[in-house]
């Protein structure tokens, strides 16, 4: 009988970083990412609205209505965990897109992420 060989979960997975696409039509917030996706930031996007994370109000979210959210793992004040949570408490139902730095196991850190509450509707992005 022949064993299959698992390769560890946590293994690093090289991600290729790219703006992340939105369905036509989407509305699309970016949280505190005007230095990754602004004009001059590595990942240039047009007809993204730029929130931060103290925007977030129920008001605001429902204003806004955005189906994908783009956040980054981590900024000066704040991590994506406090932000998931936030936006979980305010029941945002639509999809997360979160940008990362290079991770030695991004699978773990999306697995993390995603056990907040998202699920499969967060995609981590990592070089």
């Amino acid at each position: 009988m022949k064993i299959a060989r698992m390769e560890p979960i946590d293994k690093p997975v090289p991600r290729v970083a790219s703006p992340p696409i939105a369905m036509e039509g989407e509305k699309v917030a970016a949280l505190d990412c005007d230095l990754f996706l602004g004009p001059d930031g590595p990942l240039p996007m047009t007809g993204v609205t730029q929130l931060t994370f103290a925007d977030l109000s129920p008001e605001r979210l429902a204003a806004l209505d955005p189906g994908l959210i783009i956040l980054p793992l981590f900024t000066a004040s704040h991590d994506a965990m406090t932000v998931i949570e936030r936006l979980e408490e305010l029941g945002y139902a639509g999809r997360l897109t979160v940008l990362a730095p290079q991770l030695p196991r991004p699978r773990l850190v999306e697995r993390e992420l995603r056990s907040l509450g998202p699920g499969t509707r967060l995609t981590l992005i990592s070089p």
